[in-house]
């Protein structure tokens, strides 16, 4: 229970890192 936790909070904050990334790319 506690990997699935993690695994999701890993992944929570990777989408939000990429959508981060896409966005700066989306202004220049």
């Amino acid at each position: 229970r506690l990997q699935t936790i993690c695994f999701s909070r890993s992944v929570e904050i990777h989408e939000k890192v990429i959508g981060a990334f896409i966005e700066k790319h989306m202004f220049y």
